[in-house]
């Protein structure tokens, strides 16, 4: 169920039902990240005239899109501006989730070990992407928006990044994960982010119904915490601190204290 806090930060757009601001949440020292500089959001191939005119008021100047050539395709974001700077990325070599799906089960439990696993290797699969948006965000790339088709995977990991980097502490950016859920994450849009291909993403609902059973497709739409936690466990795993993890990817201090600098205010 929404918070009032929840509620307080959903932009209330119909035809992107999952954009809301992730700032405002504190990152220690008497800090907090500002409200109204960073936003998170599923696709937006479906905003109204009426949606665009709200997105314009926030004066969000850039758009990262993380979502495949193939999605972008199929679902073309319908804002366009001459005053938008709009920024995508080759997958890398990061195998598609419906890709990974073929070596699980297509239930519940096998869904749950999918995400898990597809969450673990992100970091280091996506870090391109992710690692440029810190650093354009850090050089002054804000208003901006992070989504892809869900707004909840690989948008997840990304806000999760960008808030751990500010220090907000893990369980706030859990939570802020989590949030997903209690929006209700569209099942076509997890749809169309796994099964969108020749045919324009028309048939992605059917086709993911049958492969996967009711059960599964719940868990996969789901932002259950220890789906992003995964991801953070994997890069302390992995490298053995965030810290470190940030300088492997070419996020050095000097770039993650630009982006405290530009982001966060006093409590």
């Amino acid at each position: 169920m929404l918070t009032d806090e929840d509620r307080a930060r959903i932009l209330p757009l119909e035809g992107a039902g999952n954009f809301r601001d992730f700032g405002g949440y504190p990152a220690g020292e008497g800090l907090r990240v500002k409200r109204g500089l960073l936003f998170r959001s599923n696709r937006l191939s479906r905003l109204t005239a009426g949606d665009i005119a709200t997105l314009e008021a926030t004066g969000i100047t850039t758009i990262f899109d993380l979502r495949a050539s193939r999605e972008r395709e199929a679902d073309p974001t319908a804002w366009q501006s001459l005053k938008l700077s709009v920024h995508t990325w080759p997958p890398g070599h990061k195998r598609r989730l419906v890709d990974m799906a073929q070596e699980y089960p297509p239930d519940a439990e096998g869904a749950r070990a999918l995400m898990q696993d597809f969450y673990a290797q992100m970091p280091r699969v996506m870090s391109h992407a992710f690692a440029d948006i810190i650093r354009r965000i850090a050089a002054g790339a804000a208003p901006c928006v992070i989504h892809c088709s869900a707004g909840k995977d690989r948008t997840g990991v990304a806000v999760a990044l960008v808030l751990t980097t500010l220090g907000v502490p893990r369980e706030i950016v859990l939570d802020d994960y989590a949030m997903t859920d209690r929006i209700a994450a569209s099942e076509d849009d997890v749809a169309r982010s796994l099964f969108v291909g020749r045919d324009g993403g028309e048939r992605a609902h059917d086709a993911m119904r049958a492969r996967f059973s009711p059960e599964a497709i719940a868990m996969m739409r789901s932002a259950r915490p220890g789906q992003l936690d995964a991801a953070l466990a994997a890069i302390d795993r992995n490298y053995g601190s965030f810290d470190a993890f940030l300088a492997s990817i070419g996020v050095d201090r000097d770039v993650a204290a630009m982006l405290r600098a530009r982001l966060l205010e006093p409590v």
